[in-house]
């Protein structure tokens, strides 16, 4: 079957002796290149080419007026708001995106040829639609009242706000018209209208005569704007030029087909009507191969795909007669990698969006780098963003492994500065000062340049994004980085990058004639393929959702014939007929599984081709069933190898003080947790810890306490602390703050510590503790500090099993001794309770458990068993949160709610129970298993190995 490019190509080489005269329009590039192809088939002895142009071309040859890129529309459109707008007006970056809507709102008007003083009139004094509008129908003059009837009675907060947008809509249209005009220049729509209207009043001549054998075609439109078809009809009307339409009697000749919705009104058009041959093609009709495949997720439909290509190849499909068409181009990469195994050359018509290259992605990393930057640190989230970065790592993937371990191991939620400086010297530009926004990111893409571990498509991606900075260098203030309002300016330009860069495309350089095409919808006009794949037929996909924004209402869009949804409809309807009407074999994928919302469901045309077409279409299901494994309980045996590891926790040495209380309450907790954390060591992931957890801020007050004390009785050499003790309470324990935030993120210790966040709260909570505990202890004066933070001690208890003893250790935080009394007390930053039953509910499993408690009596034991305690009382207790800042504060543990005066008589039992603990610890029977109580999982670290 021919394809039509290729009858058209016939149809001219046999009708001009000398084509270098002949002029064809195409509506696209690709139509043009197809052309040539064919025409080149024909050739048999060189000669000139005919002209070949896209519209847009063609018109650009008709009009003085220059066609700037968008950027720079957008920007002369802001400056025409703020001429008109005055001193309300938006800054750019504010304005970019509805700007963007602004344009193609104008641009629209004019394309469709509207009177834009009319299109954007105040319509809203009904009394108003019944003058000056007797050029609309009956039809049109009802979809105004329908509209503005609304504005008729009292107006709401957004009916007020959208009069007065729309009433500054036409000056400001006239504004920008007038002052483009003036330099020369026009936005396509205005380019077009003006070639139209100057053509028709004779001040524009089209280069061609009127002759029997017309030198200009227009090949392959369908749905036109009112400009083209004034500009075309004017062409045809003057004898200057043939027309052929792209179409099938399968949809034109069926007016319940909206495919065939133009071409039906052009029929009775007065001129273009004589354009049309009698009778239409059938192609759409002739024997098709279809198959229906639909998958659960895009990624299952490339699956697919890759699958059936291969199957086809294998049957001996020719690459150069396929096609892959993809209306949502999100799926391009995946697409590109599923069939880069499968076949050895294809080629991308369409263009790579720029939002999803890696280049994109650094220009947003860096300038969020800048605006985390305080003084000389940056936050360590944007710094490790920028290091992971891709490009970052290639030039230098030892320096930024380096950087990220030091960061995660002093804990610096602030970097230095000076620390990133580096001798990679991408690194060195990227953590450098930098004048302005725009020349810091050009000279990060112009190092990026000379990174030859970089491959050719990175390179396409790192020249285009030097591009658009160029672009937006030009229109961006310089604002320096330095000034005062530094971050609200780079996160304007990052706003307006992000607006300005996700639109852009970066074309794909190859053979564009070589191998299976890889096209958009709007690329494949005009094309015929023997083979067609198409992709991600879905509403709202196919055809789009078509949410583009507009100022101008549905009602006011149909009144005077802009694009309405109905007008997108049957375009893409008209390119998903047209792309199958010559084809031989179809495959047609879409996605099985609508989205949340239940939308997404097959394609309004999928359907009609189903129940319409009267093809036999072959359905399949991509199905891949799940077969979830089931969670089965995890039982650790102690083999020998276990057995070693339980004995290295009992060495006793400086490397290990033996098992501490923290151990036994996770074993109590969960057996199977301690295997994991004690025994096989599995150790999180470190990180940076910036949200301050309980753990961090209970260091934060030990280091405090500590300090305190040991300030005192350094500067006493006695470990006596009396009432004098406690003068300068509280900028002393300011001093000692700022000394553990040093110290806890390796700050420099020669800079004032910079609060902020949360380091402001955890600062005036730490301190709020500290004065607290303090307060209570210049009450308690005299007192004598027994240790500080004492690790050293460590007791022995005997059991059966090898080897023989556990040796059980820990750090307590603080013992102080008054008259015969012994305090061993714990600070707590949490609501631990105080309360327990007694000493045999601390080793139970089910129910409550006081693990504070549990703890507190073993550091009391500890205590005990390396002390003379004979005549002392030992009063193990918590201060913490629930106690602390009670007026009637009374330190110690409550058992069966009476305060525990001396824990003494309690160690026999309690050292028994602990005995028969350690035993079934070291025992080669007992195995490490789950908890029963799955609540507990749900805090845990190892939740991901255990499927809880």
């Amino acid at each position: 079957m021919k394809a039509f490019l290729q009858e058209l190509a016939e149809e001219i080489y046999n009708n001009h002796a000398d084509l270098s005269k002949v002029t064809v329009v195409f509506p696209n590039r690709r139509a043009a290149l197809y052309f040539r192809k064919y025409l080149g088939e024909l050739i048999v002895k060189p000669v000139f080419s005919p002209k070949l142009l896209t519209f847009e071309d063609f018109v650009s040859g008709l009009s003085p007026l220059r066609v700037p890129d968008k950027l720079e529309l957008i920007y002369r459109l802001h400056q025409s708001y703020s001429t008109t707008i005055g001193m309300e007006a938006e800054p750019f970056d504010q304005f970019f995106m509805w700007g963007e809507m602004l344009l193609r709102d104008f641009d629209e008007a004019d394309r469709y040829m509207i009177d834009a003083k009319m299109l954007f009139a105040d319509l809203s004094n009904l009394k108003e639609l019944d003058a000056g509008l007797d050029y609309l129908s009956e039809e049109q003059i009802s979809f105004l009242k329908n509209f503005w009837q609304g504005f008729d009675s009292e107006l709401s907060v957004n009916k007020k706000k959208f009069l007065d947008v729309w009433k500054k809509l036409y000056p400001l249209y006239r504004n920008f018209s007038e002052k483009l005009s003036v330099d020369g220049l026009a936005y396509e729509g205005r380019q077009h209208r003006s070639v139209a209207e100057e053509l028709l009043t004779g001040k524009v001549k089209l280069p061609y005569h009127a002759a029997e054998v017309k030198r200009l075609w227009f090949a392959g439109f369908n749905a036109l704007t009112k400009a083209e078809e004034k500009i075309i009809s004017f062409a045809v009307e003057q004898g200057t030029a043939t027309v052929r339409w792209d179409t099938d009697q399968y949809y034109v000749n069926d007016a319940s087909q909206e495919a065939g919705e133009f071409f039906r009104a052009y029929r009775h058009h007065p001129v273009l009507a004589k354009t049309f041959s009698s009778d239409f093609p059938g192609n759409f009709r002739q024997n098709k191969n279809v198959n229906l495949l639909s998958a659960s997720q895009p990624t299952g439909q490339v699956k697919a795909l890759a699958q059936k290509l291969a199957e086809e190849l294998k049957k001996g499909l020719i690459p150069e007669e396929s096609v892959i068409i993809l209306p949502d181009e999100k799926m391009l990469t995946p697409v590109l990698h599923s069939i880069a195994p499968v076949l050895e050359k294809f080629n991308v018509t369409m263009g790579f969006p720029f939002g999803s290259s890696p280049a994109y992605n650094l220009v947003e990393l860096l300038v969020e780098l800048r605006i985390s930057a305080k003084q000389n640190y940056f936050n360590y989230q944007q710094v490790q963003s920028v290091l992971s970065h891709p490009y970052v790592v290639a030039a230098g993937v030892a320096s930024v492994n380096a950087k990220m371990k030091e960061i995660t191991r002093h804990n610096w939620v602030s970097v230095p500065k000076e620390f990133l400086a580096s001798e990679v010297q991408l690194h060195a530009v990227i953590f450098s000062e930098a004048e302005t926004i725009t020349s810091y990111l050009q000279q990060v893409f112009q190092t990026l340049t000379s990174l030859s571990s970089l491959d050719g498509v990175d390179q396409e991606f790192i020249y285009r994004g030097t591009q658009l900075l160029n672009r937006l260098s030009v229109v961006w203030s310089t604002s320096l980085l330095k000034g005062t309002n530094n971050v609200s300016t780079l996160k304007s330009f990052l706003r307006l990058f992000r607006q300005y860069a996700r639109g852009e495309k970066i074309p794909f350089a190859g053979e564009p004639l070589k191998g299976l095409q890889v096209m958009g919808v709007l690329e494949s006009r005009n094309l015929d393929f023997k083979n067609v794949f198409i992709l991600s037929l879905n509403e709202g996909v196919f055809p789009s959702a078509g949410n583009q924004g507009s100022y101008v209402p549905y009602s006011i869009r149909k009144t005077y014939g802009l694009p309405t949804p109905e007008h997108q409809g049957a375009i893409y309807a008209y390119l998903f007929y047209r792309a199958l009407q010559r084809s031989e074999n179809v495959h047609l994928f879409y996605n099985s599984e609508p989205d949340v919302l239940g939308q997404g469901e097959m394609s309004r045309y999928l359907q009609q081709l189903i129940y319409e077409s009267g093809f036999t279409i072959k359905e399949q299901v991509l199905h891949n069933p799940a077969h979830p494994r089931p969670v089965t309980p995890i039982v650790v045996r102690k083999d020998e190898n276990v057995l070693k590891s339980l004995a290295r926790l009992n060495e006793g040495t400086i490397r290990s003080r033996g098992l501490s209380p923290s151990a036994l309450n996770t074993y109590l907790e969960c057996r199977l947790k301690f295997y994991f954390q004690y025994l096989a060591r599995i150790r999180e992931v470190r990180k940076v810890e910036e949200e301050i957890d309980p753990r961090i801020l209970g260091n934060f007050l030990h280091r405090v306490m500590e300090g305190f004390y040991h300030q005192i009785l350094e500067k006493k050499k006695s470990k006596t602390i009396e009432a004098g003790d406690f003068d300068f309470l509280e900028k002393r324990i300011d001093k000692l703050i700022d000394e553990a935030f040093i110290k806890e993120y390796y700050l420099d210790p020669h800079q004032e510590v910079m609060y902020d966040g949360q380091r402001v709260v955890v600062r005036e909570v730490v301190k709020s503790f500290a004065k607290r505990i303090v307060e209570f202890d210049r009450q308690h004066v005299p007192f004598t500090i027994e240790a500080l933070e004492q690790n050293a001690w460590m007791h022995n208890i005997k059991i059966s099993h090898a080897p023989g003893f556990v040796v059980l250790g820990g750090t307590i935080d603080r013992i102080d001794k008054k008259a015969n009394e012994v305090r061993v007390i714990d600070y707590k930053t949490g609501r631990d309770e105080l309360d327990f039953k007694d000493v045999e509910s601390l080793f139970l499993r089910e129910g409550k458990r006081n693990k504070a408690a549990f703890q507190t009596l073993l550091y009391a034991l500890l205590y005990k068993n390396n002390n003379a305690t004979a005549d002392l009382k030992i009063v193990p207790g918590l201060i913490n949160r629930n106690n602390l800042f009670d007026d009637e504060f009374q330190f110690g543990l409550r058992m069966n709610k009476a305060y525990l005066a001396d824990a003494t008589p309690l160690f026999p039992e309690f050292e028994s129970r602990l005995s028969t603990l350690l035993e079934e610890i070291f025992s080669p029977e007992e195995v490490f298993d789950q908890t029963t109580k799955e609540e507990a999982c749900k805090i845990c670290p190892f939740t991901g190995i255990c499927y809880r």
